[in-house]
């Protein structure tokens, strides 16, 4: 049976690589082509699915709510030449969350040019285009791991940076990994933030959100299984 009601899926990279992506260049399979994003979206459209933004779907979580949150994590510049021309055709909006300490870099598991960073000018045209931004930390560690003052730079100095960046309000996170505990949780939520994400399934928490990864190098049948339960929900 089809999962009912809401549904987030996660992405990172979005870029054209002619269909294959090495394990070498891309080991965590965390790129995904146009096409296949493209053809997600037009499955959950079929099966009924309203998308929204991270905030909007915080917001609606009355029973049976069809909705579907697209968020994107890492902060890489084909988000910009790759995954924003689909969603600008397919009319949807998508949440993408960055990190302030990674501009410009190169990502740590993706090699050559899917694994580029955004520049913080990148960031407008997102924006523009009518998506949402919101923080991945700093530069993406495992907050399980560090001290109260660094925590603190990770989940404040971030969401603040990107309030100066975009002029809008910065209300959403996800945690880099997908990994949190309680301590981490309460920092997020004590820095101002309206929702946060994890990664594994389980109950909905609003600091502890649920989200679906979306399978990187499959189209829309192998979404269809996740949805149907038919491959584990964490897996891409």
């Amino acid at each position: 049976m089809l999962l009912r009601g809401a549904v987030a899926l996660t992405y990172h990279a979005v870029d054209d690589v002619g269909g294959v992506v090495s394990f070498a260049d891309d080991p965590h399979r965390l790129v995904t082509s146009p096409e296949h994003l493209r053809a997600h979206i037009r499955l959950l459209r079929r099966l009924g699915y309203e998308f929204v933004t991270a905030s909007a779907f915080a917001a609606d979580r009355k029973p049976g709510s069809r909705v579907a949150a697209l968020t994107f994590d890492d902060g890489f510049a084909g988000w910009v030449t790759h995954a924003l021309p689909v969603l600008e055709q397919e009319r949807v909006a998508a949440t993408f969350y960055l990190c302030p300490g990674w501009w410009e870099h190169q990502h740590p598991d993706v090699a050559g040019r899917a694994g580029r960073l955004l520049a913080a000018r990148d960031v407008a045209r997102l924006v523009d285009a009518g998506m949402a931004v919101g923080s991945h930390a700093w530069d993406h560690p495992d907050l399980r791991g560090v001290g109260d003052v660094e925590l603190e730079r990770q989940v404040g100095d971030s969401r603040r940076a990107i309030e100066e960046l975009t002029g809008l309000p910065c209300d959403t996170f996800a945690y880099p990994f997908g990994l949190y505990d309680d301590r981490v949780a309460d920092a997020v939520a004590a820095a101002g933030y309206d929702l946060a994400w994890g990664w594994v399934p389980g109950p909905w928490r609003r600091f502890a959100a649920p989200r679906l990864a979306a399978p990187p190098r499959h189209g829309s049948g192998r979404l269809l299984a996740k949805l149907a339960g038919l491959r584990r929900f964490w897996t891409v």
